[in-house]
């Protein structure tokens, strides 16, 4: 009887960067990823960047990687997905900075309006 050798199927799959992925403005080579994974590249767009490339990695991009063995799988997807606890993009901020009513600057003192253009809260 011949017995025939059971190989394991590697896992390809792409992940989604979103807008507040903790890999937005790195280089592929900076994320370190579970044993037995590894990159393929990026795809921005049509256009596929191999990982030899480096390329730095931007919102919108899909990381390309495979898991040589099925049970690396979840680990990989927990890895890349990774995002900031609170909304983050390098070229946006969502905190307003605006003046409340009760928090007006004085006006015995009129040079601090125009220093002081709003106030946090």
């Amino acid at each position: 009887m011949l017995k025939t050798k059971k190989t394991l199927e590697p896992s390809l799959f792409g992940v989604f960067i979103e807008d507040n992925s903790v890999y937005c403005g790195i280089h592929l080579s900076d994320i370190k990823l579970p044993s037995k994974c590894i990159f393929l590249g990026v795809l921005r767009e049509t256009q596929v960047i191999s990982v030899t490339d480096n390329p730095s990695i931007f919102a919108g991009d899909y990381i390309l990687a495979i898991a040589t063995h099925p049970m690396m799988v979840p680990a990989l997807k927990v890895t890349l997905k990774k995002i900031h606890s609170v909304y983050y993009s390098l070229n946006s901020c969502l905190l307003e900075a605006r003046l409340r009513e009760s928090q007006s600057v004085n006006s015995n003192y009129p040079d601090l309006s125009s220093t002081f253009n709003s106030t946090y809260y």
